[in-house]
This record gives structure tokens, C-alpha cells and sequence, in this order.
């Protein structure tokens, strides 16, 4: 979920919506992902660099002002899901709808047996499961007036071009276009705009190493050790085609939020990751201009 109102920030700015995430400063829940910045910090140089918005990140980063605050990024852990989970979805939607939200972003996680693999085929009994859940996703969603934006991204159910279109005709749900897990998955960017038009709700913007890419999805390096060696890089000068999504977007009209969501591990409190995400923003408001 997008993030107003903290200290610092700004009120929402007339034009294109771009959003920051504190994944861009190396926040992470991940275990021993880097040094974790305070978010005082972040919140401070978010604010530097002209923008009003900034995603919740992971659970308790921002100062929650809701006893009831939930994570702004839902899981669906496929096989495992029943009347609890859905409950926690329902609970999440309510929040996200009282904030003034207007889309849950959605990562369909393998079997917790699976752990971290890569590639996982589901039969179609497989697929007829997992599209069942998201519909029921989509039901609580609607409930709420959000809209369903479900994340293709490396380590989910749903990752390369085949899958995206599956979801796409087997059910109603919307798709959050990240560009660079994209191309870590083996899709093209441009060509899952193009086969998503009009389905589009949140749009996270990211360039990416391709080469790095492809050792992480074919030859098993670790995605964490790919981002220290900067899988990610400032938008334009990676292998992601980010101008050409841009340029698709605008073309197709689209009316989201633009989140620059650039993972990175910080080895120490000494990096300053600011003047990337500087450079990043700034070709971002160039493309939007």
C-alpha cells in the first residue's frame, strides 16, 4: 500500500503518481538481508528528493497510526489457504479500504514444502486450485472496493509469460507489472504489458542485469548474493526496456501508481543509497514529463 501523511511527505502532487518503496534502501524482512536503515532515515531522504509517497514496506517499518495495521502486501500461500487466511485477507482489505487504498497487491507463494524453488509446474488440477483462491481473493477484494493486482515474480506460482496468461483468462484479477522480476522470470516487459492491456493496477518500476538474471533463474545463484552484486541498477541503463513500458503505459492511458521498487542489500550503516534512487527518479519523471 502507498504511504501518506508522515512526517515529511508531502501531499500527493497533480499528474503522474510515483511512489517510493524502502526496498530501494535495502529494508527488507528477509533474514541477514543487509544493515536495516531506521525509518526515520528513510522517511527523511524520501522527503529529499520530492516525492509524497512512499509504500509501507514490510510489516512495522512505518509507524503505524492502527491498532488493527496489517501488511500492505498480501501472500496467498497456495495448498495451505482456509477460513483463517482468509479472514487475515479480509482484515487486511477492510484496513487498506478505511486508509483510502484503492488496490491489494497479491504474491501467490508456493507450498511452504517447496521452499525456495524455482519452476514449479502445477498440473492442471494445480491450477484449478490456485485459480479458485484467487477468486476468492478477488471476492474479498471487491467486498472492499479494492482492486486485486497479482505480482508475477521470481520464486511465485505465477512467474513467466505461459502463467501470466493463465491468470489473465481464468480469472477477473488485475496484475501488478514489476519490470525487473519480470525479466528475472524470463518474461518481457513490453510484451506482458501488451498482453495485459486494460488488466494493469500497480506498475513497480525496477531496471535489472539480465545476465545476472539469467544466472539467477537458469544456473542457481542466489538472489540474494545477484542483488549484492547489483542485479538491480538505476532505471535506463539495465536490460529491462523500462522507457518502452513507460511509453506503453502512458499509451494505454494508464492511471496508477508508478512505485520505483529497486531491491538492494546494504552491507553497512556507511552506504548511501540515496543518489541511485536520485538518478532512478529522475529518469522516471523524464519518461513521465
Amino acid at each position: 500500500m502507498i504511504a501518506r501523511g508522515f512526517p515529511g511527505l508531502s501531499r500527493k502532487k497533480p499528474g503522474p503518481r510515483i511512489a517510493l518503496s524502502p526496498s530501494s534502501w535495502g529494508v527488507s524482512d528477509v533474514p541477514e538481508w543487509g544493515h536495516q536503515l531506521d525509518p526515520e532515515r528513510v522517511l527523511s531522504e524520501a522527503a529529499a528528493v520530492g516525492e509524497g509517497a512512499i509504500e509501507t514496506g514490510p510489516p512495522g517499518f512505518l509507524p503505524d497510526r492502527s491498532d488493527q495495521a496489517k501488511p500492505a502486501q498480501a501472500i496467498l500461500h497456495h495448498h495451505d489457504i482456509g477460513g483463517p487466511e482468509l479472514a487475515h485477507l479480509d482484515g487486511q482489505a477492510s484496513w487498506l479500504a478505511a486508509l483510502g487504498a484503492e488496490t491489494l497487491v497479491l504474491s501467490a507463494m508456493p507450498p511452504r514444502s517447496a521452499g525456495a524453488a524455482h519452476g514449479i509446474v502445477l498440473s492442471s488440477m494445480g491450477w484449478a486450485h490456485l485459480l479458485h483462491l484467487i477468486g476468492s481473493v478477488q471476492h474479498v477484494c471487491s467486498r472492499h472496493k479494492l482492486r486485486l493486482a497479482v505480482q508475477p515474480r521470481y520464486g511465485s506460482m505465477i512467474q513467466g509469460p505461459s502463467d501470466i496468461e493463465r491468470l489473465l483468462v481464468g480469472t477477473e484479477a488485475g496484475l501488478c507489472l514489476d519490470t525487473g522480476q519480470l525479466v528475472l522470470v524470463g518474461a518481457d516487459p513490453v510484451e506482458v504489458l501488451e498482453l495485459a492491456a486494460g488488466r494493469i493496477q500497480h506498475v513497480h518500476l525496477n531496471d535489472i542485469d539480465a545476465g545476472l538474471a539469467l544466472q539467477v533463474r537458469e544456473y542457481g545463484l542466489d538472489y540474494g548474493d545477484a542483488v549484492s552484486q547489483h542485479l538491480f541498477k538505476a532505471l535506463g541503463t539495465g536490460d529491462a526496456n523500462v522507457d518502452r513500458v513507460v511509453e506503453g503505459l502512458r499509451r494505454t492511458a494508464y492511471r496508477g501508481w508508478y512505485t520505483l521498487d529497486q531491491d538492494t542489500r546494504l552491507p553497512s550503516a556507511e552506504d548511501r543509497p540515496l543518489g541511485a534512487i536520485s538518478r532512478s527518479l529522475q529518469h522516471l519523471r523524464t519518461l513521465l514529463g
